[in-house]
């Protein structure tokens, strides 16, 4: 489990995953700044799963393909490619002339060939690499067994017959595949160069090297600082820097000395105060700034199914079905939820939710479960239980009011439960490590993928074959089945392994002067290849 993905809430306007966006440049440079709360950690293409990796690696590497403003996949190092008739052989041939940059924009050193991408998508299917990728190319052919050890990584489904001509074979057809190719994932990897590392490419300047519109310019504690040369009116600097501005506000009685508590900025208060060019809002409300709305957050309770309990179906069905009957205030970007999976995840290329339909079932009488429940337990009401939540407005108020609706259904049986409000951390690691009985928690994925969301299903300890089934085919398949995943989701929904209560819109805010920007939702992602300044 990735646990960023629990704590960070990003999405997509549904069925738009890529919009163009203004920026500001000044001088000659043109910079545009991101904030992260962490400066990436490794650029290595193949392992890039979180948001800081993952905007580094879309602007440090070209793969074959490239996704355009529309999201549509466009040639990169590829200049064409054929397909079979049967559509399981792809044949693309390079461009002519591709290489590397060292950290500097320094010549790599290293002609760029087809063996490059034949290594990268064979590092991927090593156990040792433990690639967050090989569920999404998992229908090469061969991928399963060379994962698993059963055959040679010479069986995987790629090859190179000359330095210009890659050859990549399936298993079954994959529809979506050329957009796969411009994930992170896909991007070559240099075997010799890999091998220089020894043991730590993509760990440090030295041991980087990209092949991406932009170079490598700088990599400290403080950020990553990508340039390009400068090309007309194209963005020519991108800064990853840490969000470490913060506005100091007064704890009640505490006067404006020592007890002042450091509130981070907003990210309508970042732009607006030039410390970034653009930045997510838990807000869709944009005053002055450009605003681009998207929903790819599903808050759901989670229910610890190890606790003595909460391992009862009918408790966890008695207090889901009276959590959803609960009619809190919602905040203005939050509306009720119809599954776990948010509505902008697409499935071959479709709207997920809209092909799923509703995944909630009719779980029953609460009072009635609850009985049958306690019962099963051994036990005559419930003890201990204690539902943890995120620090601070909406979460406190949501919660509350679940709280007092299973008081008002369920109070008979003792279910007046603590509420425990933490940071976002300090909540993820004590889920992680299942220290929980309930807990609140944001279902969000990190790419386009409604099997990374119902992977995080995990995090519930839930003991059930058929729905691990349904998982390892979604993997083996390539992830993207609708009916495999519906399948998969009405499971968990049924036994109310999680409880899915509201959809979360949010919104990215950006300054307005340079088009071009290439935002990719989930993860989330900002690819500047064609970003340009428009005076």
């Amino acid at each position: 489990m990735r646990w960023a993905q629990v704590r960070k809430t990003f999405g997509a306007l549904v069925g738009c995953l890529f919009f163009t966006l203004f920026l500001t440049g000044c001088g000659s440079q043109i910079n545009f700044t991101w904030t992260v709360d962490r400066v990436p950690q490794n650029l290595d293409p193949q392992l890039a799963a979180e948001s800081p990796e993952l905007i580094a690696v879309a602007n440090l590497y070209s793969g074959l393909t490239r996704l355009d403003e529309a999201g549509q996949p466009q040639l990169d190092c590829a200049s064409a490619y054929t397909v079979s008739p049967d559509g399981l052989t792809y044949t693309f041939t390079l461009k002519e002339g591709l290489g590397y940059a060292r950290s500097g924009g320094q010549d790599g050193g290293y002609a760029l060939t087809a063996h490059d991408f034949v290594f990268a998508f064979r590092r991927i299917f090593r156990a040792e690499t433990a690639s967050p990728y090989t569920s999404t190319f998992a229908l090469l052919q061969n991928s399963q067994a060379v994962l698993a050890g059963e055959a040679p990584e010479s069986a995987l489904g790629v090859s190179a017959p000359s330095d210009t001509t890659f050859v990549l074979q399936l298993s079954t057809p994959d529809p979506e595949l050329l957009q796969k190719l411009a994930l992170p994932g896909a991007m070559p990897c240099n075997e010799a160069f890999f091998d220089s590392t020894q043991g730590a490419y993509g760990l440090n300047r030295s041991a980087t090297l990209t092949n991406g519109p932009f170079y490598l310019y700088n990599w400290n504690t403080n950020g990553l600082f990508l340039r390009r040369a400068a090309q007309g009116d194209r963005v020519t600097s991108l800064r990853l820097v840490l969000n470490s501005t913060a506005a100091a506000t007064s704890s009640p009685g505490s006067g404006s000395g020592s007890g002042a508590v450091s509130q981070p900025l907003t990210g309508a208060e970042l732009v607006l105060a030039g410390k970034a060019t653009a930045a997510l809002s838990d807000s869709t409300e944009a005053g002055s700034l450009a605003s681009l709305p998207y929903t790819a957050t599903t808050w759901a309770l989670a229910f610890n199914c190890e606790n003595e309990l909460l391992a009862q179906p009918q408790l966890r069905a008695a207090l889901a079905a009276s959590a959803r009957a609960a009619a809190p205030d919602l905040p203005a970007e939050f509306a009720v939820a119809d599954g776990l999976v948010p509505p902008a995840v697409t499935a071959q290329g479709e709207p997920y939710r809209q092909a799923a339909g509703s995944a909630l079932p009719a779980y029953g009488d609460p009072a009635a479960l609850c009985r049958e429940g306690l019962a099963a337990a051994g036990a005559n009401r419930f003890s201990g239980i204690t539902v943890l939540l995120p620090q601070g407005q909406p979460y406190r108020s949501l919660a509350g009011a679940l709280n007092q609706q299973w008081q008002k259904q369920l109070g008979a049986w003792s279910a007046y439960f603590s509420l425990e409000e933490l940071p976002p951390d300090q909540l993820a690691a004590r889920v992680a490590a299942g220290d929980y009985q309930i807990a609140l928690l944001p279902f969000s994925p990190s790419s386009d993928s409604a099997l990374e969301v119902l992977e995080q299903v995990g995090l519930s300890h839930w003991n059930s074959p058929d729905f691990e089934a349904a998982l390892a085919a979604l993997r083996a398949g390539g992830g993207n089945s609708p009916a495999l995943l519906a399948q998969a989701e009405r499971l968990a929904l049924g036994e109310a392994a999680v409880v899915p209560l509201w959809y979360h819109s949010q919104a990215l805010l950006v300054q307005p002067g340079v088009r071009g920007l290439v935002f990719r939702p989930f993860g989330p992602v900002l690819d500047l290849t064609w970003a340009t300044l428009k005076e």
